[in-house]
């Protein structure tokens, strides 16, 4: 089974393959808040980072991520108290989920000597599947609202939903291809499988060249370039940005 399970902490979690196999994608813990806030708040308020960023809020307070934390946790456990009852009981039904509850990308410190299991890790970044937006539709068009309800009305499992990916990375650990194979590895390991993810579509600011090369990487093929088209907040410098949308060609 793609997935690992974590016999100390009962977690379910991705691995990355080898030579980066000391990388984990795990669902969020409530058990860590404090600390997933700290390294959040750290991360979202990078340059580096949040300039590529569409969707959190800048300046990123430790409220803003608390908010997230929990509401990653309480959306996520139905699936991953799922996933760990098919460890415990092997007959368990696997079915289609609608959501993929790895997201935090960490790195592992410390495992057991014996099973492997991660016992301390760090985070190191983010990586989420939703339902895509259709930017290309336009912003605050009617016809991006309807392609939108359309999509998120078929259910979960559906071949026909377009999702869509994104991610951030520490630009401590830039360079190491780490996100590409974080990437390929929630698409191998659980959005094909487990989601039975056909449709695949993305973006990112056309000055983003770094997501640009992980997409590449993973198969997708550059759609279009839309020309001034992302609004872009105050507080990140206002105006618009050329969004370039990709899509994806499959493992």
């Amino acid at each position: 089974m793609p997935v690992h399970y974590n016999t100390h902490t009962k977690e379910p979690y991705l691995r990355l393959p080898t030579p980066l196999s000391n990388i984990i994608i795990t669902p969020h813990r409530l058990s860590q808040l404090e600390e997933t806030v700290a390294a959040q708040v750290r991360l979202l308020n990078e340059p580096t980072i949040y300039l590529n960023l569409e969707g959190p809020p800048y300046p990123y307070l430790p409220e803003h991520g608390e908010e997230w934390v929990k509401r990653k946790c309480d959306d996520g456990e139905p699936v991953v108290s799922a996933v760990r009852a098919e460890f415990e009981n092997p007959d368990t039904e696997k079915p289609f989920f609608d959501s993929c509850p790895f997201t935090v990308i960490r790195e592992v410190t410390e495992q057991g000597p014996e099973t492997g299991d991660p016992l301390k890790d760090v985070l190191i970044g983010d990586i989420g599947m939703d339902r895509y937006s259709f930017y290309e539709e336009g912003y605050g068009t009617e016809k991006r609202a309807e392609a939108q309800r359309l999509n998120n009305e078929l259910s979960a499992g559906d071949r026909r939903i377009v999702w869509s990916i994104g991610d951030f990375l520490s630009p401590s650990h830039h360079g190491r291809g780490i996100m590409t194979l974080a990437m390929r590895t929630v698409l191998q390991d659980w959005g094909v499988p487990r989601m039975n993810i056909h449709l695949l579509k993305s973006c990112a600011f056309v000055e983003n060249k770094g997501s640009l090369r992980v997409f590449e990487k993973n198969n997708f093929e550059v759609v279009c370039t839309l020309k001034d088209w992302a609004p872009v907040s105050e507080s990140r410098g206002g105006g618009t940005k050329s969004l370039v949308i990709v899509n994806w060609k499959g493992l």
